[in-house]
């Protein structure tokens, strides 16, 4: 993978800490039960690269049984990549990073949906939308740049009364397929 910092936040399973953490305050025990499949020492370890490299910190700690227990959340500047560095590394590294943005929608969306008895989660706001517009490098630009504004008017917010976690994902690709007309 491309640059030291690519390699850091491009993995799967530190990818997916991040993106846990951009909404939450969670324990490594509460990601270990969003993440059941990630095995523990993977998870430490992640928790623990990220860390000394200032992408999620501490908020607190509290002694359980004869361990501290840490509450951990991303540093939103940190975990934000530029486009060089998203683009860093080789076609299969970049196919893995977005298979892992897929994979984390997907469980997002299960966890969600399981918590709900019946049909009581589609009682929920839910919102997908896959569209194609032809633009120039610069109309590129421009939705980048707007999509980062939406994306930082909204992000941060603290909890409080009467809200909920949103995950919000977006991916802007070119399609080729539509290109070719196929």
């Amino acid at each position: 993978m491309g640059t030291d910092r690519a390699r850091l936040l491009l993995h799967p399973v530190r990818m997916r800490v991040v993106i846990a953490l951009s909404g939450e305050e969670l324990t490594t025990r509460d990601l270990q039960k969003i993440m059941p499949e990630v095995p523990q020492a993977s998870l430490y370890r992640a928790i623990s690269q990220l860390h000394d490299a200032g992408v999620i910190e501490v908020v607190s700690s509290e002694r359980r049984g004869g361990a501290m227990e840490r509450t951990y959340r991303a540093v939103p500047r940190e975990s934000i990549m530029t486009q060089e560095e998203f683009t860093s590394g080789t076609a299969e590294e970049f196919l893995a990073t977005m298979q892992a943005f897929a994979d984390q929608i997907v469980s997002t969306t299960t966890r969600y949906v399981g918590t709900h008895d019946g049909d009581e989660w589609k009682k929920s706001r839910f919102s997908v939308r896959h569209g194609v517009s032809w633009l120039t490098a610069e109309e590129r630009g421009d939705l980048a740049e707007e999509l980062g504004a939406i994306f930082a008017k909204y992000e941060d917010r603290p909890r409080r009364d009467g809200t909920a976690p949103v995950a919000i994902n977006v991916a802007v690709v070119p399609d080729v397929a539509t290109e070719r007309g196929v």
